[in-house]
Protein backbone atom coordinates (compact mmCIF):
# COMPACT_ATOMS: atom_id res chain seq x y z
CA UNK A 1 0.00 0.00 0.00
CA UNK A 2 1.26 3.59 -0.87
CA UNK A 3 2.14 5.72 2.02
CA UNK A 4 -0.98 8.18 2.72
CA UNK A 5 0.36 11.82 3.50
CA UNK A 6 -2.09 14.88 4.06
CA UNK A 7 -1.34 17.32 1.32
CA UNK A 8 -0.49 20.21 3.27
CA UNK A 9 0.62 24.03 2.08
CA UNK A 10 2.34 26.79 3.74
CA UNK A 11 0.53 29.37 2.26
CA UNK A 12 2.46 31.98 3.67
CA UNK A 13 5.86 30.82 2.01
CA UNK A 14 4.13 29.90 -1.18
CA UNK A 15 2.34 33.73 -1.28
CA UNK A 16 5.70 35.50 -0.41
CA UNK A 17 7.37 33.52 -3.20
CA UNK A 18 4.93 34.63 -5.44
CA UNK A 19 4.90 37.86 -4.69
CA UNK A 20 8.70 37.80 -5.58
CA UNK A 21 8.21 36.09 -8.43
CA UNK A 22 5.87 39.13 -8.93
CA UNK A 23 8.35 41.67 -8.40
CA UNK A 24 10.65 39.66 -10.33
CA UNK A 25 8.84 39.96 -13.88
CA UNK A 26 8.56 43.59 -14.17
CA UNK A 27 10.24 45.30 -16.79
CA UNK A 28 12.20 47.43 -14.43
CA UNK A 29 13.63 44.00 -12.77
CA UNK A 30 14.44 42.50 -15.86
CA UNK A 31 16.22 45.23 -17.17
CA UNK A 32 18.31 45.55 -14.26
CA UNK A 33 18.95 41.96 -13.25
CA UNK A 34 18.54 40.39 -16.42
CA UNK A 35 16.13 36.90 -17.23
CA UNK A 36 16.81 34.26 -14.52
CA UNK A 37 14.77 31.60 -16.15
CA UNK A 38 15.17 28.54 -14.19
CA UNK A 39 12.53 25.94 -15.08
CA UNK A 40 13.10 22.92 -13.02
CA UNK A 41 14.47 20.07 -15.21
CA UNK A 42 13.93 17.28 -12.71
CA UNK A 43 10.04 17.70 -11.84
CA UNK A 44 7.20 16.75 -13.26
CA UNK A 45 3.04 16.73 -13.10
CA UNK A 46 1.98 14.21 -15.51
CA UNK A 47 -2.35 14.80 -16.06
CA UNK A 48 -4.14 11.00 -16.25
CA UNK A 49 -7.65 12.34 -16.95
CA UNK A 50 -9.67 15.42 -16.56
CA UNK A 51 -12.62 14.05 -15.23
CA UNK A 52 -13.24 14.80 -11.44
CA UNK A 53 -15.94 14.27 -9.26
CA UNK A 54 -16.03 17.26 -7.19
CA UNK A 55 -15.71 19.96 -10.32
CA UNK A 56 -14.23 23.31 -7.76
CA UNK A 57 -14.82 26.50 -8.33
CA UNK A 58 -11.37 28.14 -10.01
CA UNK A 59 -10.11 24.72 -11.09
CA UNK A 60 -6.47 24.64 -12.70
CA UNK A 61 -7.07 21.91 -15.10
CA UNK A 62 -10.78 23.54 -15.89
CA UNK A 63 -12.42 20.17 -14.80
CA UNK A 64 -15.00 21.82 -13.48
CA UNK A 65 -15.76 24.90 -16.10
CA UNK A 66 -14.68 22.57 -19.32
CA UNK A 67 -15.08 18.71 -18.23
CA UNK A 68 -13.43 16.55 -20.65
CA UNK A 69 -12.48 12.74 -20.55
CA UNK A 70 -9.58 12.60 -22.30
CA UNK A 71 -7.03 10.15 -20.63
CA UNK A 72 -3.10 9.61 -20.99
CA UNK A 73 -2.91 5.80 -22.28
CA UNK A 74 -0.15 3.56 -20.74
CA UNK A 75 1.36 3.45 -24.34
CA UNK A 76 2.43 7.06 -23.37
CA UNK A 77 3.16 6.27 -20.01
CA UNK A 78 5.34 3.52 -21.57
CA UNK A 79 6.71 6.17 -24.01
CA UNK A 80 7.44 8.47 -20.87
CA UNK A 81 9.58 5.93 -19.29
CA UNK A 82 11.68 4.69 -22.11
CA UNK A 83 12.26 8.16 -22.93
CA UNK A 84 13.35 8.91 -19.91
CA UNK A 85 16.33 6.31 -19.56
CA UNK A 86 17.33 6.73 -22.83
CA UNK A 87 17.81 10.57 -22.47
CA UNK A 88 19.46 9.59 -19.01
CA UNK A 89 16.95 11.81 -17.41
CA UNK A 90 16.37 10.53 -13.42
CA UNK A 91 13.71 12.76 -12.37
CA UNK A 92 13.48 14.20 -8.75
CA UNK A 93 9.80 14.06 -8.33
CA UNK A 94 6.74 12.16 -10.44
CA UNK A 95 3.91 13.97 -9.66
CA UNK A 96 0.76 11.83 -10.74
CA UNK A 97 -2.68 14.15 -10.94
CA UNK A 98 -5.14 15.37 -12.86
CA UNK A 99 -8.48 15.69 -12.62
CA UNK A 100 -8.88 13.00 -10.35
CA UNK A 101 -6.19 10.57 -11.31
CA UNK A 102 -7.99 7.46 -9.48
CA UNK A 103 -10.60 7.91 -12.25
CA UNK A 104 -8.11 6.44 -14.74
CA UNK A 105 -9.18 3.01 -14.97
CA UNK A 106 -5.39 1.81 -15.61
CA UNK A 107 -4.02 4.00 -12.54
CA UNK A 108 -2.58 1.11 -11.01
CA UNK A 109 -0.56 -0.23 -14.27
CA UNK A 110 0.83 3.03 -14.99
CA UNK A 111 1.58 3.68 -11.06
CA UNK A 112 3.55 0.08 -11.47
CA UNK A 113 5.08 1.18 -15.09
CA UNK A 114 7.17 4.27 -13.13
CA UNK A 115 7.85 2.58 -10.22
CA UNK A 116 9.54 0.23 -12.39
CA UNK A 117 11.17 2.95 -14.01
CA UNK A 118 12.41 4.05 -10.05
CA UNK A 119 13.50 0.94 -9.09
CA UNK A 120 15.43 -0.43 -12.17
CA UNK A 121 16.77 3.00 -13.15
CA UNK A 122 16.52 6.00 -10.41
CA UNK A 123 15.45 4.78 -7.22
CA UNK A 124 15.89 8.51 -5.99
CA UNK A 125 12.78 9.42 -7.38
CA UNK A 126 9.90 10.12 -5.55
CA UNK A 127 6.38 9.54 -6.54
CA UNK A 128 3.64 10.96 -5.59
CA UNK A 129 -0.17 10.53 -6.31
CA UNK A 130 -2.22 13.46 -5.78
CA UNK A 131 -6.51 13.18 -5.34
CA UNK A 132 -9.10 14.79 -3.52
CA UNK A 133 -9.76 11.93 -1.10
CA UNK A 134 -13.49 13.26 -1.40
CA UNK A 135 -15.47 9.90 -1.87
CA UNK A 136 -15.54 6.21 -0.68
CA UNK A 137 -14.85 4.43 -3.40
CA UNK A 138 -11.47 7.20 -4.03
CA UNK A 139 -10.46 6.21 -0.54
CA UNK A 140 -10.85 2.44 -1.33
CA UNK A 141 -8.65 2.73 -4.45
CA UNK A 142 -5.84 4.45 -2.37
CA UNK A 143 -6.03 1.55 -0.25
CA UNK A 144 -5.01 -0.67 -3.45
CA UNK A 145 -1.93 1.89 -4.31
CA UNK A 146 1.38 -0.21 -4.60
CA UNK A 147 3.93 0.58 -2.08
CA UNK A 148 6.34 3.24 -3.01
CA UNK A 149 4.20 5.38 -3.84
CA UNK A 150 3.41 8.62 -1.67
CA UNK A 151 -0.59 9.56 -1.66
CA UNK A 152 -1.00 13.11 -1.18
CA UNK A 153 -4.59 13.77 0.17
CA UNK A 154 -5.84 17.07 0.20
CA UNK A 155 -9.48 15.82 1.73
CA UNK A 156 -11.50 18.01 0.09
CA UNK A 157 -15.13 18.07 1.68
CA UNK A 158 -16.73 20.04 -1.75
CA UNK A 159 -16.20 21.81 -4.68
CA UNK A 160 -16.30 25.24 -2.67
CA UNK A 161 -12.38 25.74 -1.81
CA UNK A 162 -9.92 28.32 -1.23
CA UNK A 163 -8.22 28.67 -4.69
CA UNK A 164 -6.00 31.19 -6.55
CA UNK A 165 -8.19 32.81 -9.27
CA UNK A 166 -6.74 31.24 -12.22
CA UNK A 167 -9.27 31.59 -14.35
CA UNK A 168 -8.17 35.68 -14.49
CA UNK A 169 -6.40 36.08 -17.53
CA UNK A 170 -3.68 38.67 -17.17
CA UNK A 171 -4.22 40.19 -21.09
CA UNK A 172 -7.27 40.88 -19.80
CA UNK A 173 -5.93 43.31 -17.58
CA UNK A 174 -4.68 46.59 -18.42
CA UNK A 175 -2.21 46.63 -15.42
CA UNK A 176 -0.72 43.83 -16.85
CA UNK A 177 0.15 44.91 -20.47
CA UNK A 178 4.05 45.74 -20.37
CA UNK A 179 3.91 42.23 -18.59
CA UNK A 180 6.79 39.95 -19.22
CA UNK A 181 6.61 36.49 -19.06
CA UNK A 182 9.56 35.06 -19.70
CA UNK A 183 10.05 34.41 -16.18
CA UNK A 184 6.99 32.11 -15.76
CA UNK A 185 5.64 31.72 -12.21
CA UNK A 186 6.40 29.75 -8.96
CA UNK A 187 4.77 26.80 -10.40
CA UNK A 188 7.26 26.95 -13.31
CA UNK A 189 9.71 26.80 -11.06
CA UNK A 190 8.57 24.59 -8.47
CA UNK A 191 5.85 22.29 -10.02
CA UNK A 192 8.43 21.25 -13.08
CA UNK A 193 7.16 20.43 -16.39
CA UNK A 194 3.97 19.25 -17.34
CA UNK A 195 2.44 16.27 -19.40
CA UNK A 196 -0.51 15.37 -20.81
CA UNK A 197 -2.07 13.07 -23.43
CA UNK A 198 -0.49 15.84 -25.56
CA UNK A 199 2.62 16.27 -25.00
CA UNK A 200 4.87 17.96 -22.33
CA UNK A 201 4.17 21.99 -21.47
CA UNK A 202 6.35 24.64 -19.79
CA UNK A 203 4.31 23.54 -16.66
CA UNK A 204 0.85 21.60 -15.56
CA UNK A 205 -1.40 24.35 -15.56
CA UNK A 206 -0.18 25.27 -19.33
CA UNK A 207 -1.33 21.48 -20.42
CA UNK A 208 -4.63 21.96 -19.09
CA UNK A 209 -4.77 25.44 -20.68
CA UNK A 210 -3.96 23.77 -24.27
CA UNK A 211 -6.94 21.48 -24.30
CA UNK A 212 -8.84 24.09 -23.97
CA UNK A 213 -7.56 26.65 -26.43
CA UNK A 214 -6.36 24.16 -28.54
CA UNK A 215 -2.97 25.90 -29.90
CA UNK A 216 -1.20 22.12 -29.84
CA UNK A 217 1.61 22.75 -29.14
CA UNK A 218 3.01 20.45 -26.66
CA UNK A 219 6.24 19.06 -27.12
CA UNK A 220 6.24 15.68 -27.92
CA UNK A 221 9.54 14.67 -26.75
CA UNK A 222 11.00 15.61 -23.35
CA UNK A 223 12.07 18.95 -23.73
CA UNK A 224 16.32 19.27 -23.17
CA UNK A 225 17.29 20.30 -20.28
CA UNK A 226 18.79 24.09 -22.20
CA UNK A 227 15.18 24.86 -23.35
CA UNK A 228 13.87 27.14 -21.35
CA UNK A 229 10.45 26.47 -23.14
CA UNK A 230 9.96 30.07 -23.24
CA UNK A 231 7.51 30.64 -26.89
CA UNK A 232 4.86 28.45 -24.44
CA UNK A 233 5.48 30.66 -21.53
CA UNK A 234 4.84 33.26 -23.78
CA UNK A 235 1.58 32.28 -24.97
CA UNK A 236 -0.19 30.32 -21.78
CA UNK A 237 1.43 32.51 -18.65
CA UNK A 238 -1.15 36.03 -20.50
CA UNK A 239 -4.07 33.19 -19.92
CA UNK A 240 -3.17 32.23 -16.42
CA UNK A 241 -4.30 33.80 -13.04
CA UNK A 242 -1.04 32.54 -11.41
CA UNK A 243 0.42 34.97 -13.25
CA UNK A 244 -1.29 37.61 -11.63
CA UNK A 245 -0.90 39.25 -7.65
CA UNK A 246 -1.77 35.69 -5.66
CA UNK A 247 -5.32 35.79 -4.55
CA UNK A 248 -7.23 33.22 -3.02
CA UNK A 249 -11.06 32.93 -3.21
CA UNK A 250 -14.22 30.94 -2.81
CA UNK A 251 -15.80 32.53 -5.72
CA UNK A 252 -15.95 31.62 -9.36
CA UNK A 253 -14.07 34.12 -11.02
CA UNK A 254 -13.79 34.15 -15.44
CA UNK A 255 -12.54 36.89 -17.13
CA UNK A 256 -13.67 37.51 -20.72
CA UNK A 257 -11.15 35.45 -22.70
CA UNK A 258 -11.93 32.31 -20.71
CA UNK A 259 -15.38 33.01 -21.20
CA UNK A 260 -15.55 32.57 -24.75
CA UNK A 261 -12.34 30.08 -24.61
CA UNK A 262 -15.12 28.17 -22.60
CA UNK A 263 -18.29 28.67 -24.92
CA UNK A 264 -16.01 27.99 -27.85
CA UNK A 265 -15.15 24.46 -26.26
CA UNK A 266 -18.46 23.29 -25.16
CA UNK A 267 -19.71 24.02 -28.72
CA UNK A 268 -16.35 21.93 -30.24
CA UNK A 269 -13.56 20.87 -28.38
CA UNK A 270 -10.12 21.55 -30.16
CA UNK A 271 -8.46 18.87 -32.36
CA UNK A 272 -5.03 18.08 -30.45
CA UNK A 273 -2.03 16.12 -31.88
CA UNK A 274 -1.44 13.47 -29.18
CA UNK A 275 1.97 12.91 -27.58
Amino acid sequence: MGVKMKRSVDTFKFILANFYFVLLRKPLAIKLLGLKNKRSKDRIEIDLTYACQLKCYNCNRSCRQAPGVELISIEQIKKFVNESKNKGVKWNRIRVLGGEPTLHPDLISILRLLLEYKTSYSPDTCIQLVTHGFDEKTREICKNIPQGIVIMDSSKSGAVQFFSSFNLAPVDFPNYKEEEYSEGCINYIDCGIGLNRYGYYCCGNAAGIDRVFGFDIGRKNIPEAADPMIDQLQVFCPLCGYHRRFRLTRKELISPVWSEAYKKYEKSKPKMTPY
